[in-house]
C-alpha cells in the first residue's frame, strides 16, 4: 500500500468500516475469549495427564525429546489461531459481499460521493480491512490466546511426567510469530482474487449478492459437467477457497509407529509452518493479477453507481 493511500482520509475510511461492521472486531474476539474460557475450565478440572497413541502406548519420547517438545509447543501456539481464522474468513466473506451493496441499498452512497474521497480509496479501504486489518487483528488476538492457553497447560502438566511440555521456548515463539505474519501476508495475496470478485459482485448486484456471487460458478460447473464430464472449474474454485490450508499445517496424526510416529508428525508440522512454498508458485501471482483486475473493475463500477 503506497504512502499516498495510507493518508488521513484513507485511515478514516478504514475506521468507518470497522465502526459500521463491528462483527469484524467482535466475532474473532468472541472466539478468542471462548478458547481462553474453555482452556480455563479444562485446567480447573481434576485429573492427571495421560496421552496415549497406537497400541495403547504412552509417549515418553515426547516428554524427553527437546526437539519434539519444541515442535509440540509450536503446534499448540500456532494451532490456536485456526478457529479464529475460520471465524474471520466467514465474517470477511460476508463483509465484502455487503460492503458496496449496502451503501447503494440505503442510499448512503450519495453522501459518500459528495465528499472529496475517491472511489478508488473507498474500495481499497474495504480491501485493506479485509486483507490487512482483519488478519492483523486475528494475529494479535492469537498472541493473547496462545499465552493464556500455554499458561493453563503449564499449570496442568506441572508435577507430572509430562511437565517438560510446559517449558516455554521463547526463540521458537518469536520465530513462529514471524512465520505466521508471513503466512498472513501470503494469504492476502492468495485470496485477492476472491476478495476482488466479492467486491465486484457487491458493486453490481441489485439484490441477493450472495446468490450472484455463487450462481455463475454453480451454473458453469453444471454445464461443464454435463458437456464434458469434467469438474475443472469446481476444482479451481475449491483450490482457491481452501487450498491455502496446504500452505500451513498443524495436523498431528498418529501412525503405526506409535510414539515416534506422532513425534515425527509434530516435527514435520512445525517445519511446514516456517516454509513459504507458494511464493514460488505461478498460481499465486496469476491470482494476484486476476484479483487486481477485479478490484479495478469494482472501482470503475462504483464510479458509475448511484442509489438506483
Amino acid at each position: 500500500m503506497s504512502r499516498s493511500l495510507l493518508d488521513r482520509p484513507f485511515m478514516m475510511l478504514v475506521r468507518r468500516e470497522l465502526w459500521e461492521h463491528r462483527s469484524l472486531v467482535w466475532a474473532p474476539l468472541a472466539m478468542a475469549l471462548t478458547i481462553i474460557v474453555l482452556s480455563l475450565v479444562s485446567g480447573m478440572m481434576h485429573g492427571g495427564i495421560d496421552i496415549r497413541i497406537g497400541d495403547d502406548q504412552p509417549l515418553p519420547s515426547l516428554f524427553t525429546d527437546a526437539g519434539k517438545q519444541r515442535g509440540a509447543f509450536s503446534v499448540l501456539i500456532g494451532g490456536l489461531m485456526v478457529p479464529q481464522v475460520l471465524v474471520g474468513f466467514v465474517v470477511v466473506f460476508f463483509y465484502l459481499l455487503d460492503s458496496l451493496f449496502t451503501e447503494r441499498r440505503d442510499r448512503s452512497i450519495l453522501f459518500w460521493k459528495s465528499l472529496p474521497v475517491s472511489d478508488a480509496k473507498t474500495v481499497l479501504s474495504k480491501l485493506f480491512v479485509a486483507l490487512v486489518a482483519m488478519p492483523l487483528w486475528i494475529w494479535a488476538l492469537s498472541l493473547v490466546v496462545g499465552l493464556a492457553v500455554f499458561a493453563v497447560v503449564s499449570a496442568k502438566v506441572a508435577g507430572t511426567p509430562a511437565a517438560a511440555l510446559g517449558t516455554w521456548h521463547g526463540g521458537d515463539w518469536f520465530a513462529l510469530q514471524g512465520a505466521l505474519l508471513g503466512k498472513m501476508a501470503i494469504a492476502a495475496l492468495w485470496y485477492l482474487p476472491v476478495a476482488g470478485w466479492l467486491l465486484l459482485v457487491s458493486a453490481l448486484a441489485k439484490r441477493a449478492p450472495f446468490v450472484w456471487a455463487t450462481l455463475p460458478f454453480l451454473v458453469l460447473g453444471i454445464a461443464e459437467r454435463t458437456a464434458f464430464g469434467t469438474s475443472m472449474l469446481g476444482a479451481l474454485v475449491s483450490r482457491r477457497l481452501f487450498g491455502f490450508g496446504e500452505e500451513i499445517s498443524f495436523s498431528v496424526t498418529g501412525s503405526t509407529t506409535g510414539a515416534s510416529g506422532i513425534g515425527e508428525s509434530i516435527t514435520r508440522s512445525h517445519a511446514v509452518v516456517t516454509e513459504f512454498p507458494l511464493l514460488a508458485s505461478a498460481e499465486l501471482w496469476l491470482g494476484v493479477l486476476v484479483g487486481a483486475a477485479l478490484v479495478y473493475a469494482a472501482i470503475r463500477v462504483r464510479r458509475r453507481s448511484d442509489d438506483s
